[in-house]
């Protein structure tokens, strides 16, 4: 198969596949040109798809809240979720679209793990990345369990992520367990090593977030414990205590708690005894039986703190780094070098991990670590400035993206009409909004009452933003001129609904609008206004226009003519245009990189025309063909 179809019926768009990306049990994976950085999964035959339709419906309608990240100009994608079905040209499902993660610049987090793969995939060996990676794999999880979805068969080996920047690449997304309307959809694989010891002897389908929490915990103990499992040690004195990790989850084994069980001793390998007494705790929370496990967002919240005490080793500061109790990395080489001295050291080293080693750090500068993505978008993460980072740039957020409030507007529309017009105050509107669905602080808070008196328009009219002067947004104000308050802005990727018009006291003309996509309404200037039956303008003039204007229109001239996920997909490409152009004042040469930024968007939007064009071509008369093979 060489293409695949986007939407059914005259509607579709006709993508041409591009390179073979990877193959798994399920499918294969493909580029799509026409789409950068988008890939498309086909499944293996009619009977793989049929198995996961309902699934990635599922998936498609309640997707979890994380953004691409972007530093650079580069998008790094935190988890391959379907964004839209495909089919075949005879309208059958055969896969989905997703965001591509990059394997080349991606790795596993099996390889993070322990300093041999760490040398071998050039890994860094500060302590504080892999601290800062555990972070943002509870982070990750944290969003993906707020929105009712669990991964079941969570592991190092099924993860992925970017060492460049240290955020998550979660892929295979189609194998979790997904909340859908009609009920879970189960994940249907678990693998040994990471199976909570409650769920050892249920089928796999059941399983749900307690599994997630196990796992997790499991891999967070690994990233900051020296590679070691939370069931992996030794034991004294205890005779046929198991030896198989499984199998010492199941009793219970775990030899690095407060109090830890009798007859066992922690791995040689092991730095927990620097860690602090509330990191312990919650490890004891997750590993021994009848307690409560700390969800991902705990994990999260803990782990950020944590990444603010950590202290650089007097001795080795380009690697060690402490949480303020002594070098735990110190005390093991010398554990390890009293073992290989002779035997009786040997003796007394097997018999228990040696206190951390308290080290003086020299004074000198910190520089500053890597941001942190921000998966929750309403509370920002802030920047941490770590010791002797793998990066000495801050790293910037992912974008945000704004999340519905399921307000249904549209039931709402002529009350703010009403409004518009002076007919109805809020005192009087407010408690039809909240009869409505909607509740009087949100209200409130979202909508703006008029402060002027508007010349209605006979028909509501559509228009798109289009600002000028270079930037990149228009202000809505509450009152028409500039001398009103700024409530929001207007980007390009915004429509909205115009009501009427008002004067300015300079004379000049506002108009009242209406965002379509969550009901925020104001005044914007009407030269910041282009209505969408004159969006498609002239080629000759898009192309004498500078480089964001050029994009600009024709960004618009696309989306005019583009509806559902081809619009979705459009404007979001639009938002991280934006986003990176923004990130340009960072640059050491601002204007070189907006030009950069600038090229590559007219290249994907001249691209997407392109894939446009020639899905809107009529198809060949096969049944014609069949008769004339000439044809």
């Amino acid at each position: 198969m060489n293409e695949v179809c986007l939407g059914r019926g005259a509607s579709r768009k006709v993508l041409p596949l591009g390179r073979l990306l990877g193959e798994g049990a399920a499918g294969k994976v493909y580029d799509v040109p026409a789409m950068p950085g988008a890939a498309a999964k086909l499944y293996h035959g009619d009977a793989e798809a049929r198995r996961h339709e309902a699934k990635i419906d599922a998936m498609i309608a309640n997707p979890p809240d994380l953004p691409p990240a972007t530093h650079g100009g580069n998008r790094y994608p935190q988890i391959a979720w379907p964004q839209a079905k495909l089919f075949d040209r005879s309208g059958r499902f055969i896969g989905f679209l997703m965001p591509e993660i990059n394997f080349t610049r991606s790795t596993s987090l099996v390889n993070l793990l322990q300093k041999n793969s760490r040398r071998v995939e050039k890994l860094s060996e500060y302590y504080g990345y892999r601290v800062l990676v555990a972070r943002n794999l509870a982070s990750v999880f944290a969003e993906l369990h707020r929105a009712g979805h669990h991964m079941i068969d969570m592991k190092p080996a099924n993860l992925r992520f970017y060492p460049q920047v240290s955020w998550m690449a979660v892929v295979d997304t189609d194998g979790f367990s997904i909340a859908g309307n009609g009920g879970r959809i189960p994940a249907d694989q678990l693998s040994d090593e990471y199976i909570a010891p409650e769920a050892w002897k249920r089928p796999v389908g059941e399983l749900g977030v307690e599994q997630d929490l196990f796992a997790l915990a499991v891999i967070i103990f690994q990233l900051l414990n020296n590679g070691v499992h939370p069931f992996a040690g030794g034991s004294i004195g205890a005779r046929g205590q198991a030896t198989d990790l499984q199998a010492r989850i199941l009793d219970g084994l775990y030899p690095y708690a407060l109090r830890p069980p009798p007859g066992t001793v922690p791995s040689t390998a092991s730095v927990h005894a620097m860690f602090r007494p509330l990191t312990r705790e919650m490890f004891d929370r997750a590993f021994l039986p009848r307690r409560e496990r700390p969800s991902a967002g705990e994990w999260r919240d803990h782990l950020d703190a944590l990444l603010q005490q950590l202290s650089p080793c007097g001795v080795r500061p380009e690697e060690h780094v402490h949480f303020g109790g002594g070098c735990g990395f110190c005390a093991h080489e010398e554990r390890v070098a009293a073992a290989s001295a002779k035997p009786g050291a040997r003796r007394r080293a097997q018999g228990q991990a040696a206190p951390p080693r308290r080290t003086s750090a020299p004074a000198r500068p910190a520089r500053p670590g890597p941001m942190l993505p921000a998966v929750r978008a309403i509370q920002p993460v802030p920047m941490y400035r770590l010791h002797g980072p793998p990066a000495a740039y801050p790293l910037p957020s992912p974008p945000r993206r704004r999340r519905s409030s399921g307000v249904p507007w549209r039931s709402a529309a002529m009350l703010l009409l009403l409004a518009g017009v002076g007919y109805a105050t809020f005192g009087e509107w407010g408690p039809l909004l909240s009869a409505a669905g909607v509740p009087a602080h949100a209200a409130e808070n979202q909508l703006v009452v008029p402060e002027a008196a508007i010349d209605p328009f006979p028909e509501p009219r559509e228009y798109l933003i289009l600002p000028t002067g270079g930037t990149l947004s228009v202000p809505l104000h509450r009152g028409p001129g500039e001398g009103f308050p700024e409530v929001d802005r207007l980007s390009l990727h915004d429509a909205v609904i115009g009501r009427g018009t008002s004067r300015a006291k300079d004379g000049s003309s506002w108009v009242y609008v209406m965002r379509d996509s969550d009901g925020m309404a104001g005044f914007v200037p009407a030269e910041a206004l282009l209505a969408r039956k004159d969006a498609n303008a002239p080629a000759s003039k898009i192309a004498s226009a500078p480089g964001n204007e050029q994009i600009a229109q024709r960004y618009r001239k696309l989306l005019d003519t583009s509806e559902g996920y081809e619009r979705a997909y459009l404007s979001e490409q639009q938002k991280l245009w934006e986003d990176d152009r923004k990130r340009c004042v960072e640059d050491y040469d601002p204007a070189q990189c907006r030009r950069t930024v600038d090229d590559r968007r007219l290249s994907e939007l001249d691209s997407w025309a392109q894939a446009d064009k020639a899905s809107k071509q009529p198809l060949p008369d096969f049944a014609a063909a069949m008769e004339d093979p000439a044809k």
